[in-house]
C-alpha cells in the first residue's frame, strides 16, 4: 500500500500552511526491507515507506522551500543501523541536508563505529521505552540514560532521545541536570491532552504528574521538546487534537527556545496496540491531516515561536 493513499492532505496542492523556508522536520522514518531486513522480537512490522516517499512528503509540505530531514532510526531495526546510513549516504549525495539519530548497543559499539556515524551526520541516539507497549520500567531509567550519556559524550553535538511518559520526568529530573549531553524529549515530552487523561486531570492538564519537571529542564536547556506525534498524546481527531491548544500555547510560552517540531512521518500506530500481536501481518500507518495539525500548531504558537521551533532552534541544536 503506498504511503500517499495512507497519510491524507500528502499531495501538494493541499497544503497551504507550508512550512518556511530553512525548517527543519526532526522526526521522520524510513521503511525499508529492500535495504536492511526488519530485527528479530521485533514488536511490529510496518509497511514499506521507502526514502522516495518520504522525499514527495517533504516536498508536499514545503513546496520549494529547503528542508533539513531527521531521519530517526526506528523500533523495528533495532540496533542495526544499515538503512538510516545508506539513506544518509543518499541524501547528502543528492546534496539534501539531513541529521539521523541511531539507535545502538552501548557496550558493543565501537568508536570507530561511532565516529562514522558522526560522519555521516548522526547527531544522537534514542532510547524509546514505548514502541512494544510495555509499562516503563522507571527503576532501570537512570542507569540506562548515564550509561548512554557516558558512551557519547566525546561527540561534538550529539544527544539522547526519548519518548517516555510525562511523569518519568519527576523520576529523572536529578540525573538529567549531571547529564554530559542534552535531551530531547519526543511527542510533547509525553504530554497528553485532556482526551488521554484520567477523569481527575481532565479539568487541569497542567497538573499532570512531571510537567512541571519537564518545563524546569527546559527552563534549564537540559531538555528539547519536540512538538511531534499530536496524535500519541490525544484522541480528538476530528480537530486535529484541538484538546493540545492549552499545552502547546503554554510551551510556546514558557519555553520558546526548547522547542523544535516533527512531523513523525509516515506515522505509526500504538505500543499498546501491538500487544499479543504477530509481526507477520504489516501494520498499517494511521491516516493524518498533516495540514490540519500544521494549521493548528501556526494559529496556537504564533509566528515568533512557530519561526523559532521550525527554523532557529533545530539548527542550533542540529548544526550548533
Amino acid at each position: 500500500m503506498s504511503i500517499q493513499s495512507t497519510n491524507s492532505q500528502s499531495s501538494s496542492s493541499a497544503f497551504q500552511t507550508r512550512l518556511p523556508q530553512g525548517a527543519f522536520d526532526t522526526h521522520v522514518h524510513v521503511f525499508d526491507p529492500r535495504l536492511g531486513p526488519y530485527a528479530a522480537g521485533r514488536a511490529y512490522t510496518p509497511e514499506d515507506a521507502p526514502l522516495q516517499e518520504l522525499l514527495a512528503f517533504n516536498n508536499a509540505i514545503s513546496g520549494a522551500n529547503n528542508t533539513t530531514l531527521v531521519l530517526v532510526q526506528p523500533s523495528p531495526y533495532k540496533t542495526d543501523c544499515t538503512v538510516l546510513m545508506q539513506c544518509l549516504r543518499e541524501l547528502r549525495d543528492r546534496e539534501i541536508p539531513a541529521f539521523g539519530i541511531a539507535v545502538i548497543d552501548i557496550s558493543r559499539v565501537t568508536d570507530q563505529e561511532l565516529q562514522a556515524m558522526h560522519d555521516l551526520g548522526i547527531r544522537g541516539i534514542r532510547l524509546n521505552f514505548q514502541a512494544d507497549g510495555h509499562r516503563v520500567d522507571v527503576a532501570s531509567l537512570k542507569d540506562r540514560v548515564r550509561h548512554a550519556a557516558e558512551r557519547i559524550q566525546h561527540l561534538p553535538g550529539w544527544m539522547i532521545q526519548m519518548f517516555i511518559p510525562v511523569s518519568a520526568w519527576d523520576v529523572l529530573y536529578d540525573c538529567i541536570l549531571e547529564l554530559p549531553v542534552p535531551i530531547i524529549a519526543d511527542h510533547l515530552g509525553g504530554t497528553a491532552g485532556p482526551s488521554k487523561l484520567p477523569v481527575e486531570l481532565r479539568s487541569k492538564p497542567m497538573a499532570q504528574p512531571g510537567l512541571g519537571s519537564l518545563l524546569s529542564l527546559a527552563r534549564q536547556a537540559r531538555v528539547i521538546i519536540k512538538i511531534s506525534g499530536l496524535y500519541r498524546m490525544s484522541s480528538e481527531t476530528s480537530s486535529n487534537y484541538g484538546d493540545l491548544q492549552s499545552i502547546v500555547k503554554m510551551l510556546a510560552s514558557e519555553v520558546p527556545d526548547q522547542l523544535i517540531w516533527g512531523s513523525d512521518w509516515p506515522h505509526t500506530g500504538e505500543g499498546h496496540d501491538r500487544v499479543g500481536k504477530t509481526v507477520d501481518v504489516k501494520e498499517p500507518f494511521r491516516e493524518i491531516d498533516n495540514q490540519g495539525v500544521l494549521r493548528n500548531l501556526s494559529a496556537w504558537m504564533g509566528p515568533g515561536a512557530w519561526q523559532k521551533m521550525m527554523v532557529e532552534n533545530p539548527r542550533r541544536v542540529y548544526q550548533g
